[in-house]
């Protein structure tokens, strides 16, 4: 019997339905042409995005006497890590240098059209008479396009194979394909300072280690020195073992201060040649078809929208007015 009732019910609804067919088809129309002119008005979007990796891989060589050094409190490793990982990729993309550099770069190559100034008389947003340079400070017009980059840039890592990449969404396609570009030359380029100011850190470090050690060389070079000629015809057990001592901690920082002149020159190399390789997966280019708006999504996704609202209208209508004729009666 329920079964029955709901069959009932349901041809009573598209009854009702069929018989309000033509304010169906007009408010279903109107939601149509809504669609349409949403679809027009809607700025045009073209996304570009290009995808690269960082080919080197970080050699830490271990020195052949770094367990004598550390006998004598010398870490001849140095440091690890000077290589920015690829995850920390998208942090580098959020940070104030990035975006002003970003900002900086050019858009329109025969224009000379920077991105900051697109960005600003394309979102109607006035341009200060005086910007100041203060690392520390981001002005209210900083502010707002740093916000239209995070818009318009994201920078995605593929955590399997250290794949980088960039993409833009800009109102004009050559501009996302030059986007993409400048941030990507950007990006690796605060990859590479980041690792030539850390060489040069370790070589910093290292030439102040050897600097102590030639110190320490020196004076027990003179110390020995000094007790074989004032014990120069002396033979005795005390001496022996004294003399012996001496020796093995000349010997000792003598190897140290080799193995840190090797490093010194190494990190000197480092410094002048030691610069990360990128190789490029995927250039970016000028799309030729938008990203957006999906016009002919927009204006089914409307006419659909219109379709469930003017059937809803033709069956709540009779029941309405009935309903409003009775309060008022």
């Amino acid at each position: 019997m329920e079964n029955n009732s709901d069959e009932i019910d349901l041809i009573e609804v598209l009854k009702t339905v069929w018989d309000g067919r033509k304010q169906v088809i007009i408010i279903s129309f109107v939601f149509a042409l809504i669609g349409v002119a949403v679809a027009l008005l809607s700025p045009v979007i073209y996304s570009s995005s290009t995808t690269f990796i960082n080919s080197q891989t970080e050699s830490n060589s271990p020195s052949g006497l770094s367990g004598v050094a550390s006998l004598v409190g010398i870490n001849l490793g140095g440091y690890s890590g000077s290589e920015i990982p690829p995850t920390i990729y998208p942090q580098i993309g959020e940070s104030v240098e990035f975006k002003r550099s970003l900002l900086k770069s050019t858009v329109d190559k025969e224009k000379q059209i920077k991105l900051e100034s697109f960005l600003a008389d394309y979102n109607q947003i006035k341009t200060p008479e005086s910007i100041e340079n203060n690392k520390l400070f981001i002005s209210e017009y900083e502010d707002m396009l740093f916000d239209l980059i995070s818009d318009i840039i994201s920078i995605s890592v593929n955590q399997k194979d250290a794949f980088v990449t960039i993409s833009a969404n800009m109102p004009k396609s050559e501009y996302a394909a030059n986007v993409c570009i400048n941030a990507r030359e950007i990006l690796q380029k605060t990859v590479i300072n980041n690792r030539i100011k850390s060489a040069e850190q370790k070589l910093d470090y290292s030439e102040k280690q050897l600097k102590s050690k030639r110190i320490e060389f020196e004076e027990i070079q003179n110390k020995l020195a000094y007790f074989n000629d004032s014990n120069l015809n002396l033979v005795t057990s005390s001496i022996i073992n004294e003399r012996k001592k001496l020796e093995a901690e000349f010997e000792i920082i003598n190897a140290v201060m080799i193995e840190l002149s090797k490093q010194v020159e190494q990190r000197k190399l480092q410094v002048s040649e030691d610069t990360p390789v990128f190789s490029i997966i995927k250039e970016a280019s000028m799309p030729v078809r938008r990203s957006s708006p999906k016009r002919t999504q927009i204006v089914l996704i409307f006419g659909f929208i219109g379709l469930i609202a003017s059937s809803l209208y033709v069956l709540i209508k009779k029941p309405a007015q009935s309903i409003i004729k009775e309060i008022i009666s």
